[in-house]
């Protein structure tokens, strides 16, 4: 029995053990998630031979116990081993002894600098001070290379808590290679900021991602960064009652130049699918809409020889583009054909030709997909920027012998970041190797890509667009917008001296483009223009009175007064209609009327004579707006040809008669009464 009961007593310590254990076993992890965590703060955009690299880290979390070991790697040789940070069997060049916490920080939350001396080829670095600490040396062998840089957090008992890998560039301070170009395009995607009674609906939250934009362009004016922004967000930011607002407008009209500008639609706009609805005119009018509008908000055109394309274009929209003045285009990775990475195994930085379906070829570069990603890597802003940076570098040591060019472009998510976009530009103008540039600058002075590869000597290469996403129909909107495209049009020639009323129309009609629009907003901005033009119209013109005017002659001129009620000149045409009268002139009277009253003279031919009704109408020149109407009754005394024979000669007998009447009165002597009768004479009878 005590043999049974130690047994128990065993069995039961046994699963108490294994209980602990698993315990422990499970608490590990998490207490290994728990134990702190990494972020780097800011670190050097690159280093010469005989320079020191800083490093700056900041540890939350952290046991005072723990330590941050760095380690130094051979440089990177292939670009896709950066891009998937894969270490592989490299072993460290240089790893710095571990740096206990406690000794460089009171709190787990402070920021840790580390310092390495970079010593290459016939380079030394100076000794410090007898105050400074040694510094740790890297030897290397000079000139060209982004070394992996590996900051490690270490738990009390040696367990790794977190680590990072950036990289530190190395380079010659001076550089006999071409810089890669590189072209920065920030893209602004402010909603639809007009209502359509034409006020805005922007505010400073709304375009604080702008703001962030902005305020680096103008942080950094040297390096050149191009922005993409829609003509109609200008003018919406500069009518907005806000001056932070309009101070955003003030200050990219003061930083950015034609060349920094991307050529833009008023609106954002499918494309494609407005070529496949035969709109292309209309296309083309919302291009030069949008280059309007940016010359009145900002005071420079932006220049049409470049062009990001949109992602739906074919090579027959690529075609219809060339009439804005296209001259090259920047593409998306997903727009291109692939490349084979038989004859290119590594992404090119060179120019190539996009045939057109005109058997023309437009010359062209692709934004850099790998590029993209850094800018929502989940590292932080500054070791984004500085990946960022490191890959722009590996790009330009790739084809280091030719004239190369990058075009860096952010996915359409991204949220505009301060800290990540003064890193990046602030190392472009630090780094050698990298030069900023305008997408017009990088297409023009960048090589073309040889065909059968980098370094043959064979034709340009060519890759046909392959467009993945297909183009929204516009559907019904077409008929709505060629409509209202006809009404103003029909409006605007009868105003053609007030172009701030067809301004307000215009850009209704411009906005109600903008593909992110559902039905039901498209066609709340249609109506507004209809309501626009009727209340413009409506008691414009006051035709005249329903009078009766009286002519005496067969042909006479009918005075007619016509009222414009405008404050310009309106042009309209008079239409004239009569069943008993006629118009030798002709029935329609082009005139422009001036404010006010105007008495138009219209030479008419009366038929009969009787009362003769004119129906007069007012319409716009081409006939499709009815400004007025009125009905004025004319009465004429005409008469036919015999009449007037006849009324003739009842005149010349009444004259006649007339005549011989007052001779023979003349003729006869008066006799008073009592008077004796005179002698007849010899003439009296005849003799």
């Amino acid at each position: 029995m005590t043999r049974g009961l130690a047994a128990v007593v065993l069995s039961f310590a046994a699963l108490l053990c294994l209980v602990a254990s698993s315990s422990l076993l499970v608490a590990e992890p998490a207490g290994a998630q728990s134990s702190g965590s990494l972020e780097l703060v800011a670190q050097s955009a690159w280093v010469d031979d005989g320079g020191i690299y800083d490093l700056q880290v900041r540890v939350a979390g952290a046991d005072p116990a723990s330590s941050v070991v760095l380690r130094v790697y051979p440089p990177w040789l292939e670009r896709d081993d950066f891009l998937r940070l894969d270490l592989g069997e490299a072993e460290p060049v240089l790893e710095l002894d571990p740096v206990p916490l406690g000794e460089l920080q009171r709190t787990s939350n402070e920021v840790l600098a580390l310092q390495l001396g970079v010593v290459g080829a016939n380079a030394s670095i100076a000794d410090p001070s007898d105050d400074e600490p040694p510094l740790d040396l890297l030897v290397t062998t000079g000139g060209s290379a982004v070394h992996p840089i590996e900051i490690v957090l270490l738990d009390p008992d040696g367990t790794v808590a977190d680590n990072i890998i950036t990289s530190m560039i190395e380079l010659p301070r001076s550089q006999r290679n071409p810089p890669l170009r590189t072209a920065i395009i920030l893209q602004s995607n402010l909603p639809n900021g007009t209502n359509p009674d034409g006020t805005s609906r922007l505010d400073a939250e709304v375009a604080e991602g702008l703001s962030v934009l902005v305020e680096a362009v103008a942080t950094h004016p040297n390096e050149r960064v191009s922005l993409s922004i829609s003509p109609e967000s200008l003018v919406s930011l500069q009518r907005a009652e806000d001056n932070v607002l309009n101070g955003l407008v003030d200050t990219m009209g003061e930083t950015l130049d034609a060349e920094q500008l991307i050529p833009n639609p008023y609106v954002e706009i499918d494309e494609q699918a407005w070529m496949d609805s035969e709109l292309t005119h209309a296309m083309v009018d919302l291009y030069a809409a949008g280059a309007e509008a940016t010359t009145n908000t900002l005071g420079s055109t932006p220049d049409p020889s470049v062009m990001l394309l949109d992602r739906t274009v074919t090579g027959e929209g690529l075609d219809a583009l060339t009439a804005i003045g296209v001259q090259g285009v920047v593409v998306r990775p997903a727009q291109i054909e692939p490349l084979d990475r038989q004859i290119f195994p590594q992404a090119i930085t060179t120019r190539f030709l996009i045939p057109t379906t005109e058997n023309r070829t437009i010359p062209a570069l692709v934004a850099d997909g790998g590029l993209s990603n850094h800018f929502t890597n989940s590292g932080g802003a500054v070791y984004n920027a500085n990946r960022l940076l490191a890959d722009l570098t590996l790009l330009s040591l790739q084809n280091s012998d030719v004239r190369h060019a990058a075009v860096v472009l952010p996915p359409d998510d991204w949220t505009p970041n301060t800290q990540f976009l003064n890193v990046l530009l602030s190392g472009i103008e630090r780094i050698p190797a990298i030069r900023g540039a305008t997408p017009l600058d990088a297409l023009s002075s960048t090589a073309f890509t040889p065909a059968q590869g980098i370094g043959t000597l064979s034709t340009p290469l060519q890759r046909d667009l392959r467009p993945r996403r297909q183009p929204k129909s516009l559907g019904s909107y077409r008929t709505e917008f060629s409509q209202a495209q006809a009404a103003i049009a029909s409006w605007s020639s009868v105003i053609v001296d007030d172009r701030a009323s067809t301004a307000r129309l215009d850009e209704l009609l411009w906005v109600s483009a903008d593909s992110r629009h559902t039905d039901d907003e498209r066609s709340s901005y249609i109506d507004a223009i209809y309501e626009l033009i009727d209340e413009q119209k409506l008691n414009s013109i006051t035709t005249p009175a329903n009078d009766t005017i009286t002519l005496t002659g067969r042909v006479a001129d009918l005075p007619i007064v016509v009222e414009n009620n405008l404050d310009v000149d309106a042009s309209v045409l008079l239409l004239l209609d009569s069943e008993k009268l006629s118009f030798p002139n002709g029935r329609e009277v082009p005139i422009v009327l001036a404010p006010g009253p105007n008495r138009i003279d219209v030479l008419i031919e009366a038929r009969a004579a009787g009362d003769s009704p004119i129906r007069i109408q007012v319409l716009s020149p081409d006939r499709a707006i009815l400004l007025g109407s009125s009905e004025v009754l004319v009465r004429t005394f005409a008469f036919s040809g015999v009449g007037i024979v006849i009324g003739a000669a009842a005149i010349i007998v009444l004259v006649l008669w007339w005549l011989r009447h007052r001779r023979s009165t003349r003729d006869t002597v008066e006799i008073l009464p009592g008077s004796p009768l005179p002698s007849p004479t010899e003439e009296s009878l005849g003799v």
